[in-house]
Formats: C-alpha cells, sequence, structure tokens
C-alpha cells in the first residue's frame, strides 16, 4: 500500500465533501428533467426572431377563425335587414306603458317630460328621471308656461295647451283655478318648451333663439370683472346688462324654493329675449359652458351633495372649471406622457435603488410597529380599564385597542411576518438582483424602440370597434320576434291592485287579468260601463320580444364571437410586442438593432401566426363563457336558495376563473416563445411552461418584482402630476381663475393614471419577453466564442459568468 501524503488525503476529503454537496444538486436535476424536460440545446441556426424558415402556424385555427367570422357577419346581414331598432327603443310612460303599442296608448307614440332637466343626469340608467313622463299624440309645438300665461290667454287656450298625467285629468279641469290646482298637485306640467322627437321622445328643440343656453354664472358676481372671448372680444358690465335682457316670457322659468336673489335673477334672465343679444356673443359663451352639462353635473352632485340648488350652481361652476382649464389640463397629461417615457429610460439606474429602498423600507416600518404594538401591550396590562357597554362602532373601537391581548396578537403576527420578509430577502437576493437587472433591461429595449409605446393605441381602436359591432347585432338580434302582450291591471301608489270592473265582449270575450291579449282588440271590446268607456286602469300591456330559438342562439354565438375577437386582439397586440423585444435581445450588438423592428414584428405575426393566435385566443373564449354560462345559471337559482347547489356553482366559478388566469399567463408565454421560434400553439406553450417551471423561483420572484417597481413607478407619476397642476394653479392666480381647483387636478389625475398604465403595459411585455429569452440564453449558450450569452454584463455578473470572446468581437454595453 503506497503511503498517502497528508495533501493527498486532504484532496479525497475535498472531493467527498464536493461530491455530497453535488449529489442533491444532480438529484434536483435529474428529477426536473424528468418532470419539465432538458434544458436547451445549443443550435446554430438559431437567430431568434430573425429566423427566415418561419412558415403558417395552427393554420387549421386560422381557417376556422375565419369562417367563425363569415358565420358572424352573415348573423349580422340577417339581423339588420330583419331587425327593427324601434320595437326596443319605444318609450315607456310612468305608468309602464308602452308608448304607440300598449291598448291605453295605441295612438299616442311619443312620451313627454314634465321637466326634462331632471333627466339630464348620468345615473338616470340606474335610477330613473324623477319626473312624470306620459305618452302623448304628438311633442308640443309651442312654448307653454303658465306662470306667464295664466294672465294673458284664456281658459280655452290653456287647457288645449295643458299636458297632464292621463285624460281624466285633464277632463276634471273646468276653470282658471282647476288649472292652479292640477299643476300644484303635480298632475299637469307647470311649463314646457316647443319640442322634436329624438327616438320617439320630445326633446328641446334646439335653436340659436333659445336663451336657456346663456350659463347663469354669467349673471353671478364672479372673481373676475371681465370675460375674455375666444376672439379677443372682452365682455363684462356692459355684457351681463345685455344678457339680463334675453329671453322671452314663455321661456320665464321660476324655480321652487330658492332664495330671493336666485328669485330676481331668474326674472331677469326672463326679459332676455326682447331685445336679441348678438348670436357670435351667445355663441362664443356656448363654447365657454353649455348649460346642459352644467345641468348633467350638477344633477349627479346632487346626489352626493345637500341642497339641489346648491347642486345646481356647484355643477355649472365645475363644468366651468373644465372649460376654463382645458389648455392647463392637456398641457399637464402631454407633460406626464413625457415624463413617463423618461421615467422609463431612466428606470435602469433608478430600479434598485427604489426595490432596496422599499424593502428597507417595509422591513424598519414593521419593526417600529412591533415596537408600538409591544409597547401598547406593556402599557394596557399594568393599567386596570373597564370595558364600555355601548353599541355604537366608536366605543366597540376602543375597546379592542385597550385589550392588552389584541396588542400581544398584532405584535406576534408582525415578527412573523418581519422574521418571513427577512428571510425571503436574504434567500432570494441573487433572484431578486436578477429581476432587478431584468427591469433595466426592458428600459433600455423601450428606450430603443420607443414607438412600442404607441402600439397599443392601435389595439384600443380594434378593440372599440369590436365592442360596437357586437353590441349592434345584439340589439338588431333582440328586436327580431314577435310582441307578446298581457292583460293587467295598473297599481296605485301604495302598491295596491286596482279593482276596475274591465269587461271584455266579443273576440276579446275570454281575456283575464294574467293572460294573453292583443292590444288593438281589447282596446275596442273592453270597456268598463253601458257608456262604453275604454278600461283606464286595466291595459293590454307589452310584456317581451319572443325571439325565435335560433335567435337566441345567434345571441349566444354573437357574445362567444365578441369574447374570441377581443381576445385575437389582445393576443395579437402581445405578440407583435413579443416579436419586437425578442428580436431586441437576441441582437449581439444592440447598435444593430433594425429602426423598424416594430413593423417587422407586425408583418411577421400577421403573416405567419394568425392562427396561433386564433388557438390561444378560442381557449380563453371558451373559459370565459363557461364563466358567463355558469353566472347565467347562477342568477337563475338564486330564487330557489339551495344551500348545496350554490356552494357547488361557488366552487366551480372560483375553479374557471383560476383557470382562466393560468391560461392567460400560460398564453401570453406561448405567444412569447412562437415569436421567438415560430412553433404552432401546443409547442411553444409546452417548451414555456417546461422552460418556467424549470426555474420557478425566478419567474415567482420576477413577477413579484416588477409588479411592485411598476405600482410604485405609477403612483409616483400620477401623483406627480396632480401635485404639480394643483400646485401651479394655486400659485399662479393670474395665468387662470377656478372656482375649484381640484376640477382639474381629478382630471390630470385619472388621465395620468391611465397614460402611465398604458405604458407601463408596454414596459411589462418587455420584461417578461426578455425573461424568457434570458433563461434560454442560459441553457442554451455557455459564454464561448462559439456559444456567446446575448445578456448583458451586469447579468453575467450576476451568475458568475462571462463571455470568452476575443477583444475585438466584444461588445459594449
Amino acid at each position: 500500500m503506497l503511503h498517502q501524503t497528508p495533501k493527498t488525503i486532504h484532496a479525497r476529503r475535498l472531493t467527498t465533501v464536493t461530491t455530497r454537496e453535488k449529489a442533491p444538486k444532480m438529484t434536483e436535476n435529474v428529477e426536473l428533467v424528468n418532470k419539465y424536460g432538458e434544458p436547451l440545446r445549443y443550435d446554430r441556426n438559431f437567430q431568434g426572431p430573425r429566423q427566415r424558415d418561419r412558415s403558417c402556424t395552427d393554420v387549421p385555427c386560422l381557417i376556422l377563425f375565419l369562417l367563425f367570422l363569415g358565420g358572424w357577419g352573415f348573423i349580422a346581414h340577417y339581423a339588420i335587414q330583419h331587425g327593427d331598432l324601434n320595437q326596443l327603443m319605444v318609450p315607456t310612460d310612468m305608468f309602464n306603458r308602452k308608448c304607440g303599442i300598449d291598448s291605453s296608448v295605441l295612438n299616442k307614440k311619443y312620451l313627454f317630460f314634465f321637466d326634462l332637466d331632471k333627466c339630464i343626469d348620468p345615473l338616470v340608467p340606474i335610477t330613473g328621471c324623477n319626473t312624470p313622463q306620459v305618452c302623448v299624440e304628438s311633442c308640443p309645438t309651442q312654448n307653454f308656461d303658465w306662470n306667464s300665461m295664466r294672465n294673458t290667454m284664456s281658459f280655452d287656450e290653456l287647457k288645449k295647451r295643458l299636458v297632464c298625467k292621463s285624460d281624466a285629468d285633464k277632463a276634471t279641469i273646468y276653470t282658471k283655478g282647476d288649472i292652479e290646482r292640477a299643476i300644484s298637485e303635480n298632475r299637469c306640467a307647470r311649463f314646457y318648451f316647443k319640442s322634436q322627437q329624438f327616438l320617439n321622445r320630445c326633446m328641446f328643440e334646439f335653436s340659436d333663439q333659445l336663451c336657456e343656453f346663456v350659463p347663469k354664472y354669467l349673471l353671478r358676481n364672479r372673481r373676475d370683472s371681465k370675460l375674455l372671448l375666444p376672439g379677443n372680444a372682452s365682455v363684462s358690465q356692459e355684457f351681463q346688462e345685455m344678457a339680463l335682457m334675453m329671453q322671452t316670457d314663455a321661456q320665464a322659468r321660476v324655480a321652487p324654493q330658492v332664495s330671493t336673489q336666485q328669485k330676481e335673477v331668474d326674472e331677469q334672465v326672463g326679459q332676455c329675449k326682447r331685445h336679441q343679444l348678438n348670436a357670435a356673443v351667445i355663441k362664443e359663451k356656448m363654447m365657454q359652458t353649455d348649460t346642459r352639462l352644467a345641468k348633467l353635473v350638477g344633477n349627479l352632485v346632487a346626489r352626493f351633495y345637500n341642497g339641489t340648488h346648491d347642486a345646481q350652481r356647484l355643477g355649472e361652476e365645475i363644468v366651468e372649471d373644465l372649460v376654463n382649464s382645458s389648455t392647463v389640463v392637456l398641457l399637464a397629461l402631454v407633460v406626464t406622457l413625457i415624463a413617463s417615457l423618461f421615467f422609463i429610460s431612466l428606470m435602469r439606474w433608478l430600479a434598485a435603488p427604489i426595490l432596496w429602498f422599499s424593502i428597507f423600507g417595509v422591513l424598519t416600518g414593521l419593526l417600529v410597529a412591533i415596537y408600538y404594538s409591544f409597547k401598547n401591550y406593556s402599557f394596557w396590562k399594568n393599567t386596570p380599564t373597564v370595558p364600555m357597554h355601548g353599541f355604537n362602532v366608536h366605543e366597540q373601537i376602543k375597546n379592542l385597542l385597550q385589550d392588552s391581548n389584541n396588542w400581544l396578537y398584532l405584535s406576534i403576527f408582525l415578527c412573523v411576518c418581519f422574521v418571513i420578509i427577512l428571510l425571503l430577502v436574504i434567500v432570494l437576493r441573487k433572484r431578486i438582483r436578477i429581476a432587478i437587472a431584468l427591469t433595466k433591461e426592458g428600459s433600455k429595449a423601450v428606450s430603443t424602440v420607443i414607438s412600442t409605446v404607441f402600439f397599443p393605441i392601435f389595439s384600443w381602436a380594434l378593440y372599440i370597434l369590436a365592442i360596437i359591432f357586437a353590441i349592434g347585432v345584439g340589439l338588431y338580434l333582440g328586436s327580431i320576434g314577435q310582441p307578446s302582450f298581457r292583460m293587467v291591471r295598473r297599481l296605485t301608489e301604495n302598491g295596491e291592485v286596482t279593482n276596475e270592473p274591465c269587461v271584455c265582449n266579443g273576440p276579446a270575450i275570454n281575456y283575464t287579468v294574467g293572460e294573453a291579449c292583443d292590444p288593438k282588440i281589447f282596446q275596442q271590446y273592453c270597456h268598463i260601463n253601458q257608456r262604453l268607456d275604454n278600461c283606464i286602469q286595466t291595459t293590454c300591456s307589452f310584456v317581451e320580444i319572443n325571439n325565435p330559438t335560433w335567435i337566441r342562439w345567434s345571441m349566444a354565438y354573437n357574445i362567444f364571437g365578441f369574447l374570441w375577437l377581443s381576445f385575437f386582439i389582445s393576443a395579437f397586440s402581445d405578440m407583435v410586442l413579443a416579436a419586437t423585444f425578442a428580436r431586441w435581445y437576441w441582437t449581439f450588438k444592440k447598435r444593430d438593432v433594425p429602426y423598424f423592428t416594430l413593423t417587422h414584428a407586425f408583418c411577421q405575426t400577421a403573416l405567419y401566426h394568425l392562427g396561433t393566435l386564433a388557438f390561444g385566443s378560442l381557449i380563453l373564449a371558451i373559459c370565459r363563457m363557461i364563466r358567463l354560462v355558469l353566472e347565467y345559471i347562477d342568477a337563475k337559482l338564486k330564487k330557489y336558495d339551495n344551500t348545496v347547489t350554490r356552494a357547488i356553482l361557488c366552487c366551480m366559478r372560483c375553479f374557471f376563473w383560476l383557470l382562466e388566469t393560468f391560461l392567460r399567463f400560460l398564453n401570453q408565454n406561448a405567444y412569447i416563445m412562437c415569436a421567438i421560434h415560430g412553433k404552432n400553439f401546443c409547442s411553444s406553450a409546452k417548451d414555456a411552461f417546461n422552460l418556467l417551471m424549470r426555474n420557478f423561483l425566478r419567474v415567482v420572484t420576477l413577477d413579484k418584482v416588477t409588479d411592485f417597481l411598476f405600482f410604485l413607478s405609477k403612483l409616483l407619476l400620477t401623483a406627480g402630476a396632480g401635485v404639480s397642476t394643483y400646485y401651479f394653479l394655486v400659485n399662479n392666480p393670474a395665468v387662470i381663475q377656478l372656482n375649484h381647483n381640484a376640477v382639474p387636478t381629478t382630471v390630470v389625475v385619472v388621465g395620468a393614471f391611465l397614460i402611465t398604465s398604458v405604458f407601463f403595459g408596454v414596459y411589462s411585455m418587455a420584461v417578461d419577453t426578455l425573461f424568457l429569452c434570458f433563461l434560454e440564453d442560459c441553457e442554451r449558450n455557455d459564454g464561448t466564442p462559439e456559444k456567446p450569452y446575448f445578456m448583458s454584463k451586469q447579468l453575467m455578473k450576476i451568475l458568475g459568468k462571462r463571455n470568452k470572446l476575443p477583444q475585438r468581437q466584444r461588445r459594449s454595453k
């Protein structure tokens, strides 16, 4: 036996230790290979998205998609030819009668509003229009105002112009006192304007002669003594004096329950039209503020503000501020757009400080919270207290805060959170550095191909067109069919059913309440007495349009078509961006990236991979359709209140929501792999899934790090835009004077958030694409001259790798 030197023994020990350390890793690698396939191997012909040997993928799916669109187009053509939107747009009066359709209003097909101003409210589709609405034979062709006309017109002329809730209300009027009483009880309209029908509804007849458009805010004392018009014309007290003389007596309106000052203003406005103010001045002031828009905002504010009059005034001021500050708002949004582009380009330097500072801040905040919790625990433990015995929320909260056990539990929870976060940061620090480096690479890619941040505008335009088309087809399909009617009794204001003795004869002898009927036959053969008076409280009312079975299936086809097309548009946008950023990554020298990279990616996707997009979007559309069907079933089963069935449906809804979320994630990565390699959907999805699962911890870390960074970035830009706008408005009153500086500031904040969401959506797609390219680069290459890494020097430094290239071939970053 040979003599073993100390060096030999030490070498063997090192070998043994190294073997033991590598054994778990080798076992883990074998397990990953068995589950998710072998790592990608080097391919000398691989050139990323630049490959010239691409072919069309998933052609059968593309053909199926085109055939489906053709069928959708045929359904749309048939619906437009045979549908009638008038059946859906028929107005309904306050008694739930369809104008021109129900038995009692067959000859009254227009809907009249007692006070149309109350209908100018964005919440009307939800809350309804809070004013009497009745069916009339024709819209008013003259103006009417009881307050100004009662002493100048005869009784017969006034009664002729009256519009009341029912013919019975009008028939009981015999004197001007009866008119006054009916108007006071809101059974007849106090005033109305000359109207014209729009969708069978009597609307204001807009014309240059209506002085109603003169904003009332012009008649108040403003902070600005002069009003500057767009044409550099100045109007001060002289304009107000002229405006006070601009309206006919027929258009004078006295609002109930207003202040004396406001009544004087309204009376002065009522004189306006007698002297005809210059039409050009009116138009210029209309450009500043539209009274109808002010009314719309005022009605919305009234929902959250005490006092209708104050709300209307506030609405006018809000609209005035929006119009007057439009230039400032547009300028602020343009600056936000530029700042977003600039911020994205700076992320290559800001990503690491923002993230590490945020992590340090979270840990510091947890430590402070732990100290505060233990301090309160110690204080309340040694301080005897008596619990509050009241039932209000404030006292119950006090009891919770004075309970030492609650502070102890909170302290333990915060300690656990602190330890978990600290351990995760320590264990995943290398992967966090990789995520930061990829975020920086994404910043470089977006800055290089700056046109990508504007590409979503194209997708949005297509998406809006798809929405309009689907809604139009759905409306036309819904109007195809025969209307069904049912004999019903009207309900009183207390919700009680009326008991009018309505008797039907002749062809209508079998008509009974709750059964089908024909409105024309009902009107002719159903009466309440021997004088053959028409039934008033009992009517033959419209129920619904009975759509044929195949029309209902066509509606489902239309819904599925919209889902498929919308997912297809989103998929097309994702693949074009993925191909663009993949081309950037797989270009060894970044200065050689082609100028028209986005255009090339667009053409490549449109020529070769529409079938893959159709396949992926079809899967998502089917999953979403199943979710809609489950929601429909759940709505139908609510009235049965079956706990077991509801629980099963809830589990199924949760399952399909999770499935759709996973499929969206898988589809996006499949599109990226298809953009890189040009394979079909199934192969791309399989390769992407295996690649991600072989790097699972990196995937999770990158996802959370980028989400956190992008959230902070959007928050920073949005808050900066809002604060800057408010600061400018407050400190520059000479430039612009507003009633409420918060109005344009709010608009800027909302617009800035939308702009940053679009830009960082593109940025997120860039990071996801570069991440898959990075993982493939790690597996495919080894840094030799034959197989150099395409990743940045920072990524190679983090991984402890480098390119072994001759000096002349090394690229600069």
